[in-house]
């Protein structure tokens, strides 16, 4: 199966020559021409979501956005059709994940979680989460990241399933945070995010900033239990004459479930 995160960027009016609707069929060609099973997606905005939903019929889109505001972003999971979803969600990194909006002090935007258990075409189980962490503080990731395992443990201990955690984690391979990510155990399962299947990866840009940059940020992230054998992993840098479909390149995993 392929898994893969994209940040799409949101629909900014200072980025000019780079707005949704000059880039956005650059996305349906990714999404289309990549034939994800599973595709986790960040800073898709309300307007985003619906031309996406409009134009690519091969997935089931679900997730909700982060406040009631009209531009608010979306943290959504594009699930093939071939495999059956049998729950989802979508909660507030806070002290109240049930609340649409909430949020740490600290954190100058709410951030939230999409989650979802599959029943893939092989029948195999799994529970997959897509987030995206603060931008601007440590302090907010760190406590963001908190919460999502704390939700995580508690719907692990109720079904136990293989782990496929991704996102925007605005975080360097060599933090602290990613660190102690990989380093702890989720209910017995520990994590290992895709690139070490090729460690140069993480000197490679998984932020391009519409450049088609090679090496800087890394802050994309999939992150697999120890159920899943990691196959290949691609730095997608598509683009048609110099024109780039998000400021994020997309990541993309193909792994078998064990």
């Amino acid at each position: 199966m392929k898994i893969m995160t994209f940040n799409l960027r949101c629909d900014f009016f200072l980025d000019f020559n780079n707005r949704w609707d000059i880039r956005k069929n650059l996305v349906f060609d990714i999404i289309h021409n990549y034939n994800c099973d599973i595709i986790g997606t960040q800073e898709d905005t309300n307007k985003m979501f619906e031309d996406i939903s409009n134009n690519i019929s091969e997935y089931n889109i679900i997730g909700n956005p982060r406040s009631k505001k009209l531009f608010s972003e979306r943290n959504d999971l594009l699930i093939s059709k071939e495999n059956k979803i049998i729950d989802y969600k979508t909660f507030w990194l806070s002290e109240t994940p049930e609340k649409v909006g909430s949020s740490k002090w600290y954190s100058v935007f709410p951030r939230i979680c999409t989650t979802a258990i599959l029943e893939l075409k092989n029948g195999k189980k799994i529970r997959v989460c897509n987030s995206h962490l603060d931008c601007f503080f440590s302090k907010a990731r760190t406590y963001e990241l908190n919460k999502l395992l704390e939700f995580i443990k508690k719907e692990q201990q109720r079904e136990e399933l293989p782990l496929i955690i991704m996102g925007d984690f605005n975080s360097n391979p060599n933090s602290k945070l990613i660190k102690n990510f990989t380093s702890n155990k989720i209910c017995n399962k520990r994590l290992v995010a895709v690139q070490e299947v090729n460690k140069d990866l993480y000197n490679k840009a998984t932020m391009g900033h519409f450049k088609g940059k090679e090496n800087g940020t890394h802050i994309d992230y999939i992150f697999v239990s120890e159920e899943f054998e990691i196959v290949d992993v691609e730095i997608i840098k598509y683009n048609i004459d110099g024109k780039y479909p998000s400021d994020h390149y997309p990541l993309m995993a193909e792994v078998n479930i064990n």
